[in-house]
Formats: structure tokens, sequence, C-alpha cells
């Protein structure tokens, strides 16, 4: 069932795969450059990739299939389900398709060592499912207002910032706050050098993501389609 409901996805939303094509031809062409982030370009990818089941989720509710789907004799458990198997899926291709290309166009000088860090891979995996974790009860249980709301919430709260910190004087501390967590990626990726560190942290996103999941499960079992 759940394989059917992956091909399902994947026929009835080809221009939201189809759409990741601009992005790449943009990751293609900052390869170009000396010094390009590899690891920032195929993290990214991943996270794009895996934000896919939100979108999904959101189209499907804006054009009430939602309730169609939940009048078919599936467990809604199985259809949450088959969003984070979308969203897995989906930030894997991703980030496999960036470093692919960051691999094999001749004018990316990374090596394969760099492209596949383990460092990097675990960064992906925690920045995307963590993403998944947040995204997708919002987009299951208010469809696309739960989707857009996240993003304006982000948006106003960036915009609001910055006026502050304009109006009162407090570019610094701004930029303090933003070096801060620039620098907390910085070090938050370097851990991951340490076995251990890598797999504690792939601990807590699985327990988030398991947490995620009992979460829509919930809010979809008790919303009235």
């Amino acid at each position: 069932m759940l394989r059917k409901l992956f091909l399902k996805d994947a026929r009835l939303n080809p221009h939201l795969f189809w759409g990741v094509i601009p992005f790449f031809a943009w990751v293609a062409y900052a390869l170009r450059e000396d010094g390009a982030p590899v690891g920032m370009l195929t993290v990214v990818s991943g996270v794009m990739g895996a934000a896919t089941a939100a979108t999904v989720a959101a189209r499907e509710d804006r054009f009430h299939a939602t309730a169609l789907l939940a009048s078919l004799p599936v467990p809604r458990e199985t259809l949450v389900l088959s969003r984070y198997l979308l969203a897995a899926v989906a930030g894997a291709a991703c980030f496999l398709g960036a470093a692919a290309l960051a691999a094999l166009l001749p004018w990316s000088s990374h090596a394969l060592g760099s492209i596949f860090d383990p460092r990097t891979v675990v960064m992906a995996l925690v920045i995307a499912g963590s993403s998944v974790a947040v995204m997708l009860p919002m987009a299951l249980r208010f469809g696309l207002v739960g989707v857009v709301a996240f993003f304006a919430v982000l948006q106003v709260a960036g915009v609001v910032l910055f006026f502050i910190a304009s109006m009162f004087g407090l570019r610094q501390p701004m930029r303090l706050v933003f070096g801060s967590v620039e620098a907390g990626l910085r070090a938050l990726h370097a851990s991951f050098a340490d076995a251990g560190a890598s797999a504690l942290a792939l601990a807590v996103l699985a327990g988030a993501l398991w947490l995620s999941y009992r979460l829509s499960v919930w809010l979809t079992t008790r919303r009235d389609l």
C-alpha cells in the first residue's frame, strides 16, 4: 500500500518534482566558482527535496483531494506514513543529485571525499529531518494554510528583527546573533567528525521524527475532512 501511495504522489504531482530543475541548474552554475561550498549545496538540496512532501500535502488539501484519500479503505496512519516516506526519498534523491553534479561536471574540482564527507551527510540528515518534523504536521493538519503560515511567520519575524535593529541602532547585536548561528552550524558540522556525536544526533533526530509522525497521526485522525 505504501508503494501505491508513493507512486500516486509521483504521478499526480510531476510538476513539483520537475520544478527542481532550475534549482539544479543554479547548483551547476555555482560549482563553476572556485571554493564553491559543496557541502552547503548538497545540504540545501536535501532540505528542498524533503520539503516536497509538505508541498504535496498542501496541494492535495487545496484541491480537496485529502478528503477523497481519507474515504478510501486505507488507514490514515498509512497515509501519514506515506508522506514521511516521500520526504525521505525526495530528500535523498535531491542530495544525491547535487552530489552527482559536483562529482561529474567537468568544471567542478571537488573530490569525492569532500562531496560525500560523512559530516556533511549527517548534517543533511539532521537539518532536512528537522525541517520535515516541523513542517509535515502543520501541512497535514492545516494544509496550504499551515505551510504558508510557517514561512510567513519566519519572514515576518525576520523583517521585525531588522526593523528593530535599524530603529534602535542594534545592528551590531543582530550581527552577533546571526554570526552566532553561523558559528553554531559550523561547530555542529565539525562535531560530526566524532562518531559518538553523530550517533547521538541521529538518535535524537529519529526520536523527533517518531514524535512528529505520532503527532501527525493524532492531528489527522481528528481532522474533519
